[in-house]
């Protein structure tokens, strides 16, 4: 089996949660780790994260999810979208720092609420929610993996419980520097000062591609960035505007988003709007365009949104729920979501036929339900799940990703602090958290079809999956090609 085939194969067993007979594996899935370290932040790349941790990890590892407020195992289908933990014993090959060889290590990912909070979280060195994997808190076990609940309060957002943890290193879509008022903070929150940004080392990793999600129940149609971008701006508001034949349900756009402060909200800011590169459009938000028609926003008793009132925007927390929220346009059911504030909606599309579009990473290549990834400045789209075109225009292949022809693309950014910032990072912390960013880098480690290295030092030009592109971490820069 050749490496890459083996980096698959590993993220393929750690999304099913399923464990290998083991080499080292530590004592049992509650033991007390050698090292416990945190990251926090994107969304987009979290099955990519859980495949990397498992390279490092000699043999079986235990799996942990949070799940998704609902205790005991009857509902899981929503289980990891938040928080995903890994423990396991570190390798003991060379390729392992000699402090970290045969390590016990317990590495949780953050992922609820987006980039954000792998970038402002860090550099404040402030204490969010998290799920502490104990026997106490974790007490289900399905399908391999243990089911944890949420514990403790973000800053902002109410009294914290003595559960929050501070996040060692973030990872985000786009660099710390492009999460800016108005349009890409958290509800709550403001955007870093100059001297808060300084405190972290950003390092770019890898390059990833954005898409153009929309579902079935509209055609094949020509769809360039100017149109597109004119939907999430509500420019235009209906399906016939853009030139699309409007679907027998409805003729307005669905726009299934992410919420202030995703890294993925941001890319699709930044490449529609120019937010926050100079002047700039002003993408249309839930509030709005949602006609709010009963509720009091709790879990039990959710906001109530009228899906027939005309154009309408849904803000949601995760990758997962903008997939949901499609899935449910087209296809028919009740989509319930928590925006930004952590207030639920609910919105019933009946027996589906909206059309809708909206903001995802084509790492989510392999889930479509009832929607495509659309190419862009023609009218067709890429074949779900495949690398196979229908149609016309420019769609997000590795191909053209590796050319860089497929210009709407990001740069994963790790950030840490600084030794000379509040609570730095350092000891096996950090020799963990440098690791795992340079293995993140690597092109071995990118095969998936929807990321690639970035040209350099790390990754020579000719490379497998390595990009002749990219931006040198500068989202608002030049996208140069530097490879023949």
């Amino acid at each position: 089996m050749n490496t890459i085939t083996k980096i698959s194969a590993a993220c393929a067993l750690i999304c099913a949660g399923v464990a290998t007979q083991a080499q080292a594996t530590p004592a049992g899935p509650f033991a007390a780790p050698d090292l416990s370290i945190y990251l926090s932040g994107a969304s987009a790349p979290q099955n990519f994260l859980g495949g990397l941790a498992s390279q490092l990890f000699d043999g079986a590892f235990f799996t942990y999810y949070d799940n998704g407020g609902t205790a005991g195992t009857t509902t899981i289908s929503d289980d990891g979208a938040g928080y995903r933990a890994y423990f396991g014993t570190m390798k003991t090959t060379t390729d392992i720092p000699a402090t970290l060889r045969g390590k016990n290590i317990l590495l949780t990912d953050r992922a609820k609420g987006g980039s954000v909070w792998g970038v402002n979280a860090v550099a404040r060195s402030e204490n969010i929610a998290t799920i502490p994997v104990t026997a106490l808190n974790c007490p289900d076990f399905t399908g391999g993996i243990y089911r944890c609940a949420e514990k403790g309060v973000d800053p902002g957002l109410g009294v914290a419980t003595g559960d929050e943890v501070r996040p060692d290193f973030g990872v985000s879509d786009v660099e710390p520097a492009l999460f800016k008022d108005p349009l890409n903070v958290e509800f709550g929150q403001t955007q870093l000062s100059s001297a808060e940004v300084a405190r972290l080392t950003a390092f770019p990793a890898n390059i990833l591609m954005m898409g153009l999600p929309v579902t079935n129940v509209v055609g094949d149609f020509f769809l360039s960035r100017a149109g597109y971008g004119s939907a999430l701006t509500a420019i235009v508001t209906t399906w016939s505007g853009l030139g699309a034949t409007a679907p027998a349900t409805s003729d307005n756009i669905v726009v299934c988003r992410r919420v202030p402060g995703s890294g993925t909200q941001s890319a699709y800011n930044w490449y529609f709007t120019n937010f926050p590169c100079g002047a700039s459009a002003t993408p249309a938000t839930q509030g709005d365009t949602a006609t709010i028609t009963g509720g009091t926003g709790t879990k039990a008793d959710p906001f109530t949104v009228d899906v027939t009132a005309g154009y309408l925007v849904i803000e949601n927390a995760g990758s997962g729920d903008v997939r949901n929220c499609l899935a449910k346009a087209n296809n028919g059911g009740v989509h319930t979501w928590k925006d930004g504030s952590g207030a639920t909606y609910s919105a019933n599309f009946g027996t589906g036929g909206y059309g809708a579009l909206g903001t995802l990473s084509v790492d989510s290549l392999g889930k479509e339900n009832g929607w495509t990834f659309r190419t862009m400045n023609g009218a067709g789209h890429l074949n779900a799940g495949l690398q196979t075109v229908t149609g016309t225009g420019l769609a997000p292949t590795k191909a053209n990703l590796i050319e860089g022809n497929y210009e709407f693309a990001v740069e994963l950014s790790f950030q840490y602090r600084k030794s000379t910032a509040p609570n730095p990072l350092a000891g096996l912390k950090k020799d963990f958290a440098d690791l795992f960013i340079k293995r993140a880098g690597q092109s071995a480690f990118n095969s998936s079809n929807w990321v690639a290295g970035l040209p350099g030092t790390t990754n020579a030009c000719g490379t497998a999956n390595t990009a002749k592109a990219f931006r040198a971490g500068d989202t608002c820069g030049n996208f140069s090609r530097v490879c023949n």
